[in-house]
């Protein structure tokens, strides 16, 4: 026989967020990003029936919008957005690095001249080396940008006059 007194086996499901699984599934499927919208994602997840002509109904949209405004999972978006960024951040400079490496090793072991000439100017491009416009930046007192078109105005007003 058991024991009454023993305790059942519980866990937290998600302290960090205290999201429930369905909000959990709902957050997911908007960072996955394969649905249109948040309407979309909450259909789906809320298993939400269809309207006669087979469109999701209009009060989802507000259920939507208030699970979406919901602090806990507005939080849990931004965190799994700024990941997401962060992955795909991370991924582009592993692989520009990656290229870089590559150019640089080649430039220096290719078996062929032209083959280094080749690296060595892909290198030179990613560095604007080979840029043929200058910039030139000048900084302007707002004082003197407003002098200069008073003084174009006025020489646009005067030969409107003249005509």
């Amino acid at each position: 026989m058991k024991d009454n007194t023993e305790k059942p086996n519980l866990k937290i499901v998600n302290k960090e967020t205290d999201l429930t699984i369905k909000q959990r599934a709902f957050v997911d499927e908007i960072i996955r990003g394969k649905l249109g919208s948040y309407k979309e994602a909450y259909a789906k997840v809320y298993d939400v029936t269809l309207t006669k002509q087979g469109k999701i109904p209009k009060w989802v949209e507000v259920e939507a919008s208030k699970l979406v405004a919901n602090p806990k999972i507005a939080l849990s978006l931004h965190k799994a957005i700024q990941r997401k960024e962060d992955t795909a951040v991370a991924s582009s400079l592993r692989t520009r690095n990656y290229v870089l490496e590559r150019l640089m090793k080649e430039s220096q072991e290719a078996d062929s001249d032209s083959a280094r000439i080749t690296a060595l100017s892909l290198l030179g491009k990613t560095v604007n080396l080979f840029s043929d416009t200058i910039e030139i930046k000048e900084a302007r007192d707002s004082d003197d940008i407003e002098a200069e078109i008073e003084q174009k105005i006025i020489a646009l007003l005067s030969k409107e006059e003249a005509e």
